[in-house]
């Protein structure tokens, strides 16, 4: 067995071979020293996003692995690589930094001695430019007050890249919030401003509180230095409803901070449903179940009977789950 697997590795390491540029192809023993990137590796990936990568080795148990911009210079980053012996395939992400100058061509690269030689190769990527971010963070909030685990936000208007949302539950403990455009330090953070709902970016500025405890829509204007907080409750309407689509079917909140979840166990018929909050429609979706939209089309229920409802408004997408029972 561990032959045959070793026959069908080399086959699969040939493949992966072909994928980069200028190697020449060659007939390898089984007991060659090979080391290349699966075929399946991202051709792009956007700044600062995790890449991840998935090498393919055969009896080279240390090589490097580097990026550098496809016109030549320093690497962007270089990483010294360990692996067993004997034939592998291993996936790796690895976390690059968010540099707009890293936007472009580049090379993914490995090095590493075979037969006394030292040997190159190269699969090309590209950097696209990546959205900007912002993050929260706070001991009102489950992140806490360490920047590492700051929860990211996202962009709500696909016109502007200085505005983002999240959906949070926050307390009165906790002594508030700050937002941090990075998940690394302080640097540039913004707090609370001279007026209500202003920001300050400074490492000065107060905190961002709030008055009673609640699942908040949280809002923020990277250029305009504003914030706003929305206390929201949560339910279901439609046809397919109790409340047709006249009255909302109320949702109960699994959980307190660092939790999103909202559930009901509910009889439904035939028809469709969206979920909205605050028995209005100033903020509802519908869509497919696991990519949720605001004002997106209504989520259709085929059988009558008694439902297990889950919506998940978490910091990385929204999503549903609705079971029959």
């Amino acid at each position: 067995m561990k032959l045959k697997f070793k026959h069908i590795m080399l086959l699969m390491l040939s493949v992966g071979i072909l994928g980069f540029q200028a190697c020449k192809k060659v007939e390898h023993g089984i007991d060659d020293q090979i080391v290349s990137i699966n075929e399946g590796t991202a051709s792009s990936v956007q700044v600062g996003k995790p890449l991840s990568v998935g090498f393919l080795s055969n009896n080279v148990t240390n090589f490097t692995f580097s990026i550098v911009k496809a016109e030549g210079g320093d690497a962007l980053f270089t990483q010294e690589m360990t692996f067993p012996g004997d034939s592998t395939i291993i996936e790796r992400e690895f976390d690059l930094q968010s540099d707009a100058s890293w936007v472009g061509e580049a090379l993914l690269k490995i090095t590493y001695q075979a037969g006394g030689q030292t040997v190159e190769k190269t699969k090309p990527i590209t950097f696209l430019e990546s959205n900007p971010v912002m993050y929260i963070v706070g001991g009102s909030i489950g992140a806490g007050w360490e920047p590492t685990l700051a929860v990211p936000m996202q962009l709500y208007d696909a016109e502007s890249k200085v505005k983002f949302q999240t959906f949070q539950y926050i307390t009165v403990d906790g002594s508030g919030f700050k937002f941090l455009p990075t998940n690394i330090n302080w640097e540039d953070g913004y707090g609370k401003g001279a007026t209500a709902g202003s920001l300050l970016q400074s490492n000065d500025a107060g905190n961002v509180e709030v008055a009673a405890d609640g699942f908040y829509r949280v809002r923020m204007d990277a250029e305009k230095l504003t914030y706003e907080l929305l206390k929201t409750t949560w339910g279901i309407i439609g046809s397919a409803t109790a409340g047709d689509w006249n009255t909302d079917t109320p949702m109960t909140f699994a959980g307190g901070k660092g939790t999103y979840t909202w559930k009901i166990t509910t009889a439904l018929i035939p028809g469709e449903l969206k979920f909205r909050a605050n028995n209005d429609w100033g903020i509802n979706f519908g869509g497919t179940l696991d990519n949720l939209v605001h004002d997106g089309p209504n989520l259709k229920i085929d059988a009558a009977g008694t439902y297990d409802i889950e919506l998940n408004l978490l910091p990385t997408g929204y999503t549903a789950k609705i079971t029959k029972k």
